[in-house]
């Protein structure tokens, strides 16, 4: 089994699915559409991020959970500053299926205001519900919300995109260990997502696979997981290549390795048409 863990999806229609800041694209990235691109790849699974277009409207994640319930989980927005915030998260939960919500850690005046005490009772929700928060943002952020995954252990936290690190960094990589030193909590996973952005060769980008590997020593193949950032990818390396730069051309995982990569990981946080 395949699973992307990192992906978005929105409506080509505009009228019934509008992006919260009124803006409409020349194309959407439907569900539709992730389909074929996954089924084409041989990909089984995936974990849809609500994208930003829609800010806290999660009606057209919630539709594609309803119409795929086996094949997707969801990740959810909500405004954490909202007195409800706790009962909006389980509504998500319990009404629409999704497997919990994500930090925008540069969405706010001080990162650190995600891990203020204010925001324990949402955490305490996701606990009591068995959901995870992933985090976005740059490696310089997550000291500021590293106190708040120290007060909820039982809450798996999901980094994206390696933890916002850059692969070019020289020893002794003072952005990246701000990724590595959340090892030590054993519910944080890292996103495992190409990084062409970040890479000054062609694919499949070999200059940063040493911070792959450094992160695979850090976090063990446990708590690694495989994404592609779609829609995103298609304009990049590629659905197919996205995949194979893993499952191909990152030599020093293991076939063991590979599955944890690839679904086991994943599986341990997130429940599909259950």
């Amino acid at each position: 089994m395949i699973i992307d863990t990192h992906l978005h999806v929105w409506s080509d229609d505009f009228s019934r699915y509008p992006f919260a800041d009124g803006r409409e694209t020349d194309e959407g990235a439907p569900v539709e559409l992730l389909n074929e691109t996954m089924a084409a790849a041989g990909v089984d699974k995936a974990v849809i991020v609500q994208p930003i277009h829609y800010r806290f409207d999660n009606r057209y994640v919630a539709e594609c959970l309803r119409r795929f319930p086996e094949r997707y989980a969801a990740i959810g927005l909500v405004d954490r500053n909202a007195p409800d915030a706790p009962d909006q998260l389980e509504r998500l939960v319990r009404e629409d299926g999704f497997g919990g919500l994500r930090i925008h850690l540069a969405r706010a005046d001080d990162p650190a205001e995600w891990a203020a005490l204010t925001q324990d009772s949402i955490w305490r929700r996701a606990e009591e519900l068995d959901v995870c928060f992933i985090v976005y943002g740059p490696a310089t952020h997550l000291p500021a919300v590293e106190p708040i995954i120290a007060r909820f252990p039982n809450v798996p936290v999901v980094l994206d995109h390696i933890g916002g690190a850059p692969t070019d960094e020289d020893p002794p990589y003072p952005l990246l260990s701000n990724v590595t030193n959340l090892a030590r909590y054993p519910q944080v996973y890292v996103k495992f997502t190409p990084q062409a952005h970040k890479s000054a060769l062609p694919y499949p980008h070999e200059d940063t696979f040493p911070t792959f590997r450094r992160l695979y020593d850090a976090f063990g193949p446990e708590r690694l997981m495989w994404g592609t950032n779609f829609p995103g990818v298609l304009k990049g390396v590629g659905y197919l290549p996205a995949l194979e730069m893993f499952r191909t051309h990152l030599d020093f995982l293991t076939v063991s390795d590979k599955g944890w990569l690839f679904s086991k990981a994943a599986l341990k946080v997130w429940k599909f048409g259950d």
